[in-house]
């Protein structure tokens, strides 16, 4: 069983800069939502009414703002389910520790193969959020954001996208301002000469991130939190405590984004963090390790995301499914434009994707539209990380499949195609499953994974479109060496029995080099 992510770690920092605000949605996004709101439709509605006829014309644009954009936004109640959809008894919660929890889990996958974490229930807030509550957010927001002394330079735009959301992912709705504030009267009472909202978010952010501690238990608790639930439990995953983090500036009128690599490009899992902002809405914040893609997460609706301008026939990879995040890898780290010769198009396929090895499967990060026809067709992927091994893919029918080989960028943004054509001659000593690196999601060190004596291996060479088992290593062998191997292939040492969480490697020299 897969841990479905990771926890929030903060490093040394490198510039960032706040997505544009996307322009005023126009009334038939309202009307729209309106109708999508379904029998919560006259909460709605009063909602509006409440500001229609007010003077103060910028609380009239925010209650039409929040609600042009609502789609999408709810709570998202994830379970263990088993292959068919049936729920199974499994809360990790309640156990002691992630070993005892995994022992569980590993019990109840032995009797139902194939079961994972599932969503199985969204409660939209078109359809759940009260007038009242919506109200209460707006007025809360904005009579902090009108009175603290750091955020008078803070523009309405800015305001709108950074502080006035009420929600952080999708955790049940909660009123969480001002019982934050609360928490944070005496530092709000030290700073009031401050004028600086940077300066006084960093505070903010030292002094409300141990509200939330990280546990490896909540791995297997992948159902975001509410701020109440976190305050009675004080434990979370990285999402969590990115939300707690969000929850407490906010409520001050300090602002901060939430950043996420869906995928890290050489580990394991995924990872969320905060970055805190000016009042530019501009910020610096780490990255703790190689990512392929960076998003930031916005309440407002992206027309240019996939799932924007996706059919609605067209099913996509479930991360993807969302309209409410940008692209800011490009404000991290050097990036390239990847264009990539694709094989076999499906018939009506318009998009392909482009995947990290992660977890023991090609994971798609990223997507850009098809160009050419059958035999000619080709993608381009923009803004990748660099220092990366990517496979293009199709998503079909929910299942994803090869587009084409595998490839490096190397750290220059130089593309090394991965197509195990070459004649053999590569000699490898195998040594290792794992190279030592340090933990992207807890900053510690792992040592590598070395070939034990008493266990046996198979390796494998990624070759038309598949894992293809080229040699072994027997227990009790006195020697690693693989012989005849190609040069340009992309290979993965397997330890029996394992959880198939070794990393892929090239070979340079006779030497592994793991991606």
């Amino acid at each position: 069983m897969r841990l479905p992510t990771a926890l929030l770690s903060i490093v040394p920092s490198i510039a960032l800069v706040c997505p544009a605000t996307a322009a005023d949605m126009p009334a038939d996004a309202i009307a729209r939502n309106l109708d999508k709101a379904g029998k919560n439709r006259a909460e709605i509605e009063r909602f509006l009414a409440r500001y229609e006829g007010s003077d103060d014309a910028q609380k009239r644009d925010a209650s039409r703002w929040l609600v042009a954009n609502m789609d999408g936004h709810g709570f998202a109640l994830i379970e263990l389910t088993a292959s068919d959809g049936t729920r199974l008894p499994f809360d990790a919660l309640d156990y002691k520790s992630l070993g005892e929890a995994k022992a569980a889990l590993d019990a109840i996958e032995a009797t139902h193969p194939g079961c994972d974490f599932k969503r199985i229930r969204f409660d939209s807030d078109l359809e759940h959020a009260s007038a009242d509550f919506l109200a209460a957010h707006l007025e809360d927001a904005f009579t902090t954001w009108r009175t603290m002394p750091w955020s008078k330079s803070i523009r309405y735009e800015v305001f709108r996208d950074c502080i006035l959301p009420y929600r952080g992912s999708n955790e049940p709705l909660g009123l969480w301002r001002e019982p934050a504030r609360r928490r944070l009267a005496e530092l709000c009472a030290a700073n009031q000469g401050e004028t600086d909202v940077r300066a006084f978010g960093e505070k903010v952010r030292a002094a409300a991130h141990p509200w939330t501690g990280f546990t490896d238990l909540f791995y297997l608790h992948p159902t975001d939190q509410s701020y109440a639930e976190m305050c009675e439990r004080r434990l979370g995953r990285c999402e969590d405590i990115t939300n707690m983090v969000s929850f407490g500036m906010r409520s001050v009128a300090a602002m901060c984004a939430s950043d996420y690599t869906p995928w890290w490009a050489a580990s394991d899992n995924n990872h969320a963090w905060e970055v805190v902002l000016d009042a530019n809405g501009e910020g610096r914040a780490g990255l703790a390790g190689r990512a392929a893609k960076v998003y930031r997460k916005t309440f407002a609706h992206q027309p240019a995301s996939l799932a924007a301008i996706k059919r609605d026939d067209e099913v996509v990879p479930r991360w993807l499914s969302t309209s409410h995040y940008v692209d800011v890898t490009a404000q991290y780290q050097p990036v390239s434009d990847v264009a990539v010769d694709l094989a076999a198009v499906p018939e009506g396929a318009r998009y392909a994707y482009i995947a990290v090895f992660n977890g023991g499967s090609w994971k798609p990060i990223h997507w850009a539209p098809i160009e050419g026809g059958q035999g000619v067709a080709r993608a381009v992927f923009k803004d990748m990380g660099r220092n990366i091994c990517y496979l293009p893919m199709y998503h079909i029918a929910g299942a994803d499949r090869p587009a084409g080989d595998p490839f490096v960028v190397d750290a220059d943004g130089v593309v090394h195609p991965l197509a195990a054509r070459s004649a053999g001659g590569t000699t490898l000593v195998a040594t290792t499953t794992k190279p030592e690196i340090t933990d992207p999601d807890t900053g510690a060190l792992r040592v590598r994974t070395q070939v034990k004596p008493d266990s046996a291996y198979e390796l494998f060479v990624w070759k038309g479109g598949v894992w293809t088992p080229v040699g072994r290593i027997e227990r009790s062998e006195n020697g690693h060496a693989f012989e005849g191997l190609l040069g340009d292939g992309l290979y993965w040492l397997v330890e029996d029995g394992s959880e198939k969480l070794e990393r892929i490697f090239t070979v340079d020299g006779g030497a592994q080099v793991f991606w």
